[in-house]
């Protein structure tokens, strides 16, 4: 805020004078309309560049059409100004005019564009992109062509970008989930994941950003594993010789600031990109309440109790992040890139929880059968550090590219958390208090990748590629227990508390993509095959290891209705891996009343989705509505059950226990809708929302379970902007 207020001030000191020696000048209008030279029919949503004829490059002014081909607009001076136009279909074109101090209003009539199946070699190409494109796959803004992204963090970007939404509480969602990745020039970045994104992104000036790709149906290229959608950031190159660079800084009234620097140049065939930034996040005090009944309590001897807890929590700590990009071009046709991602953090979490168990229906009568309080407080560093290196070959046929990627991903989580108990009543775990543990944890990943794109015939484009990742994760957790007869805090690890688990992925994907006038069909195979080990080293009998092998098809069909307004067929599957907690079959008994244990036998659950996709995008009112269905034949879920084990099974010492563990069930079925609005009826006012309705059905005739379910969310805002001369 206080950042704002500043530039608030600079920017009254900047145009007062200049609002005063102009006071009395009006402005300069000029109107006209866009057509087909040939058919003489309007060319709806094209985008107009003004510049002056002495300075065609630099933009002064950029919108767009209205849906009849219609535009009128107003410029401050008198000159003689140069306006291009460009649409999807049509070839650019320039119209040359005149402003005069003696017309203060100018019709410029009927403005001709040809399809771009002709050649007109007299015109003039001075056009830039239009804003927003629409493509079989994907939705691509143009940061380059938005003069906003000019002054504008990245953040504050992302509101502009279809399907992108970002609450008041800077939170992104894509298409109204938290389901998605963001990518980084095609590439997944630890630097943009969870909830370091928006911090980043506020620091990160828009100029630096070339595009923002929003890809709702992943194709066969991205991997197949658990995204329901991809945010890829394309950064900008520095093509012209020189230098560029901004500081910033940000306070907030919770006690958070932060600050950070961005440096871009080029020197000769050298290009080369940084971005440095601090932040102090200081969260208030998050509340929770929760109640849980159960109708057959062991704890109450088999009658129904309700337990309710209570608590809060909150988070403070710095970090600091950072990342560097530089490029080689060996020549026209070969190109090698360097990129090194930085994240480091400290935090400090405080909790607390008041539970109580009561008998149901009894809860002010009784006595309680446990309750207690726990404070807890933990303190951990965190962090990640990306490495990457990627070479670039192009041939003489144009699209045609060969890239060659190696990546290099290393993630250090460590934590040490205190927990002690106070007010204890009856509670059976209260021996296993004050408790204090260690953990040592990271994550290593090294990513190796070939893509080959190349243009077939007229208009298809053929891509594949292949794609190796080696995962190694390890934890090493050290859980003492204070013994308040010793005086002494005693060894309780666990069997699992210190393990390796290593992944090798292979895949390989081949892709076809054809545009046939207004139809566009993109389809693709992608397979994968994964081996997992895991190895435990306080017991290695515990050691498992399993391989899974899964084919991945997808397919889209796009039919555009006009150069605004596009259907979406599509159809994809999804895979979702089980985690090494869902594989490990550990018996976790430190709660006796309810265990749990994994199963190494899982598969992969295979999610199947079919979407339907319309969506218009004009200057001032967009929509983007989709139906989609999803079917899962084998879903992981859990489930819980009464132990009652043969009296020959080990595990049969917990006969009587809740067993809690998960297993291929069932089928589920989900028909899901989404809708997302944004109408701007003046350049100073927006309203736009985002909302959805699910229907899930979960069904296991073998364990003769059923539950169906219906979860809805809506989002909705505006937003004001208060003159420049305010």
């Amino acid at each position: 805020m206080k950042e704002k207020l500043l530039y608030l001030v600079l920017v009254l000191m900047m145009t007062v004078p200049l609002c005063a020696q102009n006071q009395n000048a009006a402005d300069y209008t000029i109107k006209g309309q866009v057509v087909d030279s040939l058919s003489n029919e309007t060319v709806p949503y094209a985008t107009l560049s003004i510049a002056l004829a002495n300075a065609p490059q630099k933009a002064i002014k950029l919108l767009a059409c209205d849906d009849d081909g219609k535009f009128t607009t107003t410029l401050k001076q008198p000159g003689t100004y140069i306006m291009s136009m460009q649409s999807l279909g049509k070839l650019p074109a320039v119209k040359r005019f005149t402003l005069s101090e003696g017309k203060k209003s100018l019709n410029l009539g009927k403005l001709f564009m040809n399809d771009d199946t002709q050649q007109i070699n007299e015109v003039t190409v001075v056009a830039q992109k239009p804003l927003v494109t629409v493509e079989v796959d994907k939705i691509t803004y143009s940061l380059d062509d938005d003069p906003e992204a000019k002054t504008n963090n990245a953040l504050e970007m992302f509101r502009k970008v279809p399907m992108i939404t970002v609450d008041g509480e800077d939170k992104i969602q894509l298409k109204g989930s938290s389901n998605y990745k963001i990518y980084m020039n095609g590439k997944p970045s630890n630097l943009l994941s969870g909830e370091n994104a928006s911090d980043v992104l506020k620091s990160m000036p828009a100029s630096s950003i070339k595009n923002i790709e929003v890809i709702t149906d992943p194709g066969s290229k991205y991997d197949a594993e658990g995204v329901g959608g991809i945010i890829n950031i394309i950064t900008s190159k520095n093509a012209m010789q020189g230098y560029t660079g901004t500081v910033r800084a940000n306070a907030s009234t919770l006690g958070s600031f932060g600050g950070g620097g961005y440096v871009s140049l080029k020197v000769g065939n050298l290009g080369l990109t940084a971005n440095y930034g601090y932040n102090n996040r200081n969260s208030p005090w998050n509340d929770s309440h929760s109640e849980r009944e159960t109708d057959e309590d062991r704890l109450a001897e088999g009658r129904p109790t309700k337990l309710i807890e209570d608590g809060r929590s909150k988070y403070k700590g710095p970090f600091q992040y950072g990342y560097l990009e530089a490029s080689y071009e060996i020549d026209t046709l070969n190109l090698i890139s360097v990129g090194a991602n930085l994240f480091r953090g400290k935090s400090k979490n405080l909790s607390e929880l008041d539970a109580v168990l009561n008998p149901l229906g009894d809860e002010f009568n009784s006595s309680p059968i446990y309750k207690f309080h726990r404070n807890s407080v933990s303190e951990g560093t965190f962090g990640s550090t990306d490495l990457n290196v990627d070479y670039q070959h192009s041939t003489s046929k144009k699209d045609e590219l060969l890239t060659v990627s190696y990546r290099f991903s290393q993630s250090p989580n460590d934590s040490e958390s205190n927990t002690e108990l106070s007010d204890v009543v009856n509670y059976y775990l209260s021996n296993e208090y004050p408790k204090w543990n260690i953990n040592d944890a990271s994550t290593i990943e090294h990513t190796g990748q070939i893509d080959y794109t190349t243009p077939l015939f007229n208009k298809q484009t053929l891509e594949a590629g292949v794609k190796y990742i080696n995962r190694q994760n390890k934890s090493n957790t050290l859980e003492q227990i204070y013994n308040d007869s010793t005086k002494m805090w005693e060894d309780h690890s666990r069997d699992n508390s210190q393990f390796r688990h290593t992944q090798h992925i292979y895949s390989a994907y081949l892709g076809y993509l054809i545009r046939l006038n207004k139809f566009g069909i993109k389809a693709g195979v992608r397979a994968e095959g994964t081996s997992l080990k895991a190895e435990f080293a306080r017991k290695p009998d515990m050691d498992f290891s399993t391989n899974y092998f899964d084919v991945v098809p997808n397919a889209t069909l796009t039919y555009q209705i006009d150069m605004s307004t596009q259907i979406r067929l599509g159809y994809n599957m999804r895979i979702q891996r089980p985690g090494i907690w869902y594989l490990n079959p550990y018996i976790n008994d430190v709660d006796p009343q309810n265990i749990s244990q994994g199963n190494p036998n899982l598969d992969s659950e295979k999610s199947n989705n079919v979407n339907l996709n319309f969506s218009k995008f004009t200057q001032k009112f967009s929509i983007n509505a989709s139906l989609s269905y999803t079917f899962v034949n084998n879903p992981i879920e859990r489930y819980s059950f009464t132990a009652d084990f043969p009296v020959d099974d080990p595990r049969s010492q917990y006969n009587g226990a809740m067993w809690n563990t998960y297993d291929n069930i069932g089928k589920k079925q989900q028909v899901g809708m989404f809708l997302y609005g944004n109408w701007s009826p003046t350049t100073w006012f927006r309203i736009y929302m985002n909302g959805g309705l699910d229907y899930t059905d979960l069904k296991a005739p073998t364990l003769d379970l059923k539950k169906d379910c219906v979860s809805g969310r809506v989002f909705a805002g505006t937003q004001f902007t208060l003159p420049k001369d305010f």
